[in-house]
């Protein structure tokens, strides 16, 4: 029982600092332009996606393989050699990461010539580069902490990263923008190492606190390759949906045109869609990426155990708080997005995209779970490939219907959508057919769908009633309206104390 409540108590820590993590890096999303203007944002943009691939190889990868290994030989009484194989990739990782970072700084003109196309960003991409030595590192002592089911340092970590990022690099960057706008981009740029110096600094010293660090014995070659080959699907896996939003920057806006819309508007609608509804359907996946973490170390034991019965039970609970969570969320998003975006952005262009998107984000969110399960099974390679069929229907979806002008950019939102429904179906499949059957996904939809539905029909009476209050007051007392609603339906029909009593368990 207490591993069943360590997989809730571990989602809901890494939830609340994804999400005020995200709320901190918000400010600089509004705030950058206004210091550096559009061409030094450009700039800034253009080393930010090596970082963003960094993170996704941190968060999905390393991490990821260590705690499935570190939980693996717990589950086996082995707690030197989990402290044994840790403290090795932490001292490898942290070379390979300072070997790295020194690349990337004297490779930084031929990155922003051959890549880029652009000299001034060679320093952005130098500013840049410490971030390699921290975030390798930095990951390893996620993995380590994470192997042990304990999810509040990554949680604190990251609040303490952005934080730190957000406090670092306006002031850098009014030092700087003096000297050129290209220097003060490389000022903000600077906020990504200092912020990864300082989670990798927290975890490193909780890592200290627990005095089990130990270089004793034969190097453990084995459990290092191995650590590398766990780690090689996740990244990919990782890196897949971020490979997708690429790739539709590439072709969307092209095929948009074909719907009679000028170069500057298919940009405009493409940027609504990645820009604008994008982000806040992000918001909505913070659970379910916690949820896909902390399960990778309690699947790995119960299956070691050989436990197949408690590792789907671990799956379903997962799915049924991704429920919970994602239905009221989208609901709400697909209510409430035409006032919402008016409000964020100024226009509601985004609204339709948004509520396309809405649908699926539940879905999303489970894909990710599934996909996590798996790869704990020791399948890694499974999720990669189901995510490329499921890129493959959402390049399809998306190059027929954008260019239909009934759909226009909505029609990449149902891409989207379907490539998550796609590739969650046959993830489930896989992991059936894998683990064995046990796994029901819709069982524990009903009463968060009722609920939703419940919440919905007050909210929309809310917003029709007649009156004289502003949109703006509208929005933001449904929102507390809704969790009212929704969370008496919850508690009328059990489900709440269900949530309560997993998350308060020690």
């Amino acid at each position: 029982m207490r591993q069943h409540h360590s997989v809730w108590r571990g989602a809901f820590w890494l939830s609340i600092g994804s999400f005020i993590s995200k709320l901190i890096g918000a400010v600089y999303r509004i705030f950058l332009p206004r210091v550096l203007g559009d061409y030094g944002v450009g700039l800034f943009q253009m080393a930010y996606p090596l970082y963003a691939i960094l993170l996704a190889v941190s968060v999905n990868g390393i991490p990821t393989a260590l705690a499935k290994q570190t939980a693996e030989k717990l589950s086996r009484q082995d707690v030197e050699g989990a402290e044994r194989l840790a403290s090795w990739a932490q001292l490898v990782l942290g070379i390979v990461g300072m070997l790295l970072a020194v690349a990337m700084e004297l490779a930084a003109p031929q990155i922003a010539v051959g890549l880029f196309e652009e000299p001034a960003a060679t320093w952005s991409i130098r500013a840049l580069a410490p971030a390699l030595a921290f975030v390798a590192l930095e990951a390893s002592f996620r993995g380590y902490f994470q192997g042990y089911q304990d999810m509040r340092p990554t949680a604190v970590s990251q609040i303490l990263e952005q934080v730190a990022r957000v406090m670092v690099m306006f002031p850098l960057a009014y030092h700087f923008l003096p000297a050129g706008v290209d220097k003060a981009a490389a000022g903000a740029t600077l906020g990504a190492p200092v912020g990864a110096l300082v989670g990798m600094a927290f975890l490193g010293w909780r890592r200290v606190l627990n005095g089990r660090w130990s270089l004793k014995g034969r190097f453990p070659t084995y459990d290092l390759w191995r650590l590398l080959m766990l780690a090689l699907p996740m990244s990919l896996s990782g890196l897949l949906f971020p490979l997708m939003m690429m790739a539709d920057s590439m072709f969307v806006p092209s095929r948009l045109r074909l719907t009679g819309l000028s170069l500057e508007a298919a940009t405009a609608r493409f940027g609504q869609l990645s820009g604008e509804a994008m982000p806040l359907i992000n918001l909505t996946m913070v659970v379910g990426a916690a949820l896909a973490v902390s399960l990778v170390p309690a699947i790995a034991q119960a299956l070691v155990g050989h436990d197949r019965d408690a590792a789907n039970q671990e799956v379903d609970r997962a799915i049924h708080l991704v429920w919970i969570v994602g239905l009221p969320m989208a609901g709400g998003l697909m209510l409430l997005a035409r006032p919402l975006t008016w409000l964020l952005y100024g226009e509601s262009g985004a609204a339709g995209a948004l509520q396309v998107l809405a649908i699926g984000s539940p879905v999303l969110a489970i894909q990710q779970v599934m996909g996590s399960s798996l790869q704990a099974s020791g399948h890694g390679w499974v999720p990669v490939r189901n995510l490329v069929y499921g890129a493959a229907v959402k390049f399809v979806l998306t190059w027929w219907l954008t260019a239909l002008p009934f759909w226009g950019i909505r029609g990449a939102a149902v891409g989207t959508v379907a490539a998550s429904i796609t590739a969650a179906y046959l993830n489930w499949r896989d992991w059936t057919r894998i683990v064995g059957p046990g796994t029901h996904p819709l069982r524990s939809m009903r009463w968060p769908l009722v609920g939703t539905v419940v919440m919905a029909m007050g909210l929309h009476v809310w917003a029709v009633v007649p009156g004289t209050l502003p949109v703006w007051v509208r929005v933001f007392t449904a929102v507390p309206m809704g969790i009212v609603i929704y969370g008496l339906v919850l508690f009328w029909c059990g489900e709440l104390s269900t949530v309560w009593s997993r998350l308060k368990d020690r």
